[in-house]
């Protein structure tokens, strides 16, 4: 098999002519790698794409938790990085040989000078084949993705439901001494109200004591309540994750439970959260899904952790809650961290793009809060960010979502 007959084989050079081909034969460096060896990785500066000539390769990326997610093999007569080669983006992907293989490679500006020397029904069958090929590959690599997140997903529920039944009866286990401490507290509050204490508060030698007494009887009974309320937050916000059983409920008082539970973890960091709620209490009512909320809720305060105040000791998150005309919500959640450019805002929805790809990110955080938002929600989405300025992400939604 001559050289123009051998490259004849990869269908996005089907259109050349054998002169084009020879020629492209020619100037073409080849590369050899042995098995093993990584031909490039995620995040690499892209330029050229390969024709695999022998051998066989695996394509793979990373998650958040630094796992390789599988997107595929490829063999003999297969081609990796045409997406890279025209969007002239870092790569989105690495790629090993499995076994001793064999690649020509082709740079961008030998495929632009031979697209440059071709027939324009040439050009027009080269990028439709390319279009196709770009589209299996994006398709390819969304099941491969797809499929790790229906699994994490059923992982989590199945996680999650233990944690559901283990909660009622730690729950349960905490009502008891709470409601012990509790009782303890009202006795003492009663003693320290009786004729006998109110003698020792008036002597000068004992109102210390006694004042001490009083400080400490508050402390008691208002972290026993604010235990109680944790506690109840929790199996409420840990039930619905579950379940995302359509409910009324009080839309301020569900954002304020999911922000609750989720300070800890981002005050470790420096993230300062603030919740500024317009709603009256009449208007607060809303018939949705709280387990939605707060997914969307938590990927937007993550987001804020990671991008916003990148390399920085933190910064203030601040969650809106407002009406939005006669029969709609609308929650916002702004910063005044690094913003995006205009480019990566028009594109923050995108699956699969993202800026942290680096770090883990795979893209797709962003593309399922849209998803959430539009089809469970029955909502929309909208983000306003300036380079240096800042990010608001404000999510519309119904009162009462239909069915």
């Amino acid at each position: 098999m001559n050289t123009a007959e051998l490259l004849r084989q990869f269908s996005f050079l089907s259109p050349f002519s054998n002169e084009q081909l020879e020629h492209i034969a020619e100037i073409a460096p080849r590369f050899r790698y042995g098995a093993g060896e990584t031909i490039f990785k995620i995040g690499d500066p892209s330029g050229a794409m390969y024709l695999i000539l022998s051998g066989n390769v695996k394509i793979y990326r990373y998650d958040e938790k630094g796992e390789e997610i599988p997107l595929g093999h490829l063999e003999a007569g297969g081609v990796f990085g045409e997406l890279a080669l025209l969007s002239n983006e870092p790569r989105m992907a690495s790629v090993t040989a499995l076994v001793d293989s064999e690649f020509l490679v082709i740079d961008r500006n030998l495929l632009m000078n031979t697209i440059a020397a071709a027939s324009p029904d040439s050009i027009l069958n080269l990028f439709a084949v390319l279009s196709n090929q770009i589209r299996s590959v994006n398709e390819r690599e969304f099941r491969e993705l797809l499929n790790q997140r229906t699994l994490a997903d059923q992982m989590e529920i199945e996680r999650q439901r233990a944690l559901t039944q283990m909660v009622a009866g730690v729950a349960h286990e905490l009502n008891t001494p709470l409601g012990v401490i509790s009782t303890a507290a009202s006795i003492m509050e009663r003693g320290l109200g009786s004729s006998t204490f109110e003698k020792l508060a008036a002597d000068p030698d004992s109102s210390q004591i006694v004042e001490d007494f009083n400080d400490a009887l508050g402390l008691i009974k208002g972290n026993v309540r604010r235990a109680h309320l944790l506690v109840q937050d929790f199996k409420k916000v840990s039930v619905s994750q579950l379940t995302d059983v359509k409910e009324s409920i009080s839309l301020s008082e569900t954002v304020r439970e999911i922000v609750n539970l989720a300070k800890a973890h981002f005050r470790q960091s420096g993230l300062k959260i603030e919740i500024k709620d317009s709603l009256s209490p009449t208007e607060q009512n809303w018939i949705g899904y709280r387990g939605y909320l707060s997914q969307i809720l938590l990927n937007f305060l993550t987001n804020v952790q990671r991008y916003a105040y990148q390399g920085e000791e933190g910064g203030l998150a601040e969650i809106y809650i407002r009406t939005a005309g006669a029969d709609k919500f609308s929650v916002s959640v702004k910063d005044y961290g690094n913003g995006m450019s205009a480019e990566v805002r028009d594109r923050v929805f995108e699956p699969f793009f993202t800026t942290g790809r680096s770090s883990g990110g795979t893209g797709l955080g962003m593309a399922i809060v849209h998803n959430l938002v539009t089809i469970a929600l029955k909502g929309s989405i909208q983000v306003e960010s300036e380079l240096g300025k800042g990010t608001e992400i404000t999510v519309t939604f119904p009162r009462k979502i239909p069915d």
